[in-house]
């Protein structure tokens, strides 16, 4: 623990209870995007990346934040188009998000690695992160979307179709007439019971994952921007709600955590939202995770 400490310590950007909004960085020889996001916590604890999903933003992980900040470097990311501001009204798919993010990684931890805590979407794309760039990161924590999912009931696949492509269909009439859109996606946010803190902020310019999932499965030749078969390369923590109608995992999925050297574990009486309601059970598994690190003084596998 000590080795990777003392070599994050060396490695990192000097700053630490920062706020920054998208920029770009030189990754891999190019120009990336950077996303915005905040530091806060040990400036020389390890460092934690934490990706939100839908449709939320790095304040999501607020509760995590307060309770691990004694111990650990905190970076909440805010995916483009979640915050405040428009980034690019088409949205992004999920190679560009991936590469944002890793060029991300690079901005606050330049040459070092980071443990990833990930949720909802932000689970689904870290994932992608994870597969592509394995060299960039110590451990993982997803929240309740495992990287293989179950075939579901029929009952179950129409209500996840139906509420993911009205999310699509406001988004698209977000893109026309703003206000309107914002209108519908929180309605549709309030029949999936999403929570009240998340419905007052939400936009339909969030839901752009939503299409770009479907395009890219619909259309043969964009299907390789999808996941595809994933087998985590670092030590998983799955947590998972199970107060749902339905799971966003397989027990195939279970299995591959348990291989990749990880635990797998529901939260009894917990929904999608784990983190918020059940605060303090899921901050200590993160602790407790990330509190045995693997020796950092030799090079990261490649």
């Amino acid at each position: 623990m000590k080795d990777w400490v003392d070599q994050q310590v060396a490695l990192r950007s000097p700053v630490n209870n920062l706020k920054r909004r998208e920029s770009s960085r030189t990754f891999m020889n190019k120009s990336v995007p950077v996303c915005e996001y905040a530091i806060e916590g040990n400036p020389d604890g390890p460092t934690l990346l934490f990706i939100h999903g839908w449709p939320d933003s790095g304040t999501l992980w607020r509760r995590q934040v307060d309770a691990l900040g004694d111990q650990f470097r905190c970076v909440t990311v805010t995916l483009p188009n979640f915050g405040e501001q428009s980034v690019r009204t088409g949205g992004f798919d999920f190679p560009e998000l991936v590469e944002q993010l890793a060029a991300t990684i690079a901005d606050v931890q330049p040459g070092g690695r980071v443990g990833l805590v990930t949720h909802d979407w932000g689970a689904y794309i870290g994932y992608m992160l994870e597969k592509k760039y394995p060299e960039l990161f110590v451990r993982m924590v997803a929240l309740d979307i495992g990287g293989h999912l179950r075939p579901l009931s029929l009952k179950a696949s129409l209500m996840m179709i139906g509420y993911q492509w009205s999310l699509i269909a406001t988004w698209l009439v977000g893109g026309l007439i703003p206000p309107l859109g914002d209108l519908l996606s929180r309605g549709v946010g309030k029949v999936i019971r999403v929570p009240s803190r998340q419905r007052a902020s939400l936009r339909s310019r969030f839901n752009y994952p939503y299409f770009y999932f479907w395009r890219d499965t619909l259309i043969p030749w964009k299907r390789g921007q999808l996941l595809g078969r994933y087998r985590p390369q670092c030590p998983v923590l799955y947590l998972w709600g199970e107060a749902k109608p339905v799971m966003f995992h397989s027990e195939k999925w279970l299995q591959i955590v348990a291989d990749s050297g990880g635990h797998a574990e529901g939260l009894a009486g917990a929904g999608h939202w784990l983190m918020e309601s059940h605060a303090e059970s899921v901050n200590k598994k993160i602790a407790g995770w990330f509190e045995d690190f693997p020796d950092e003084s030799s090079a990261p596998p490649v």
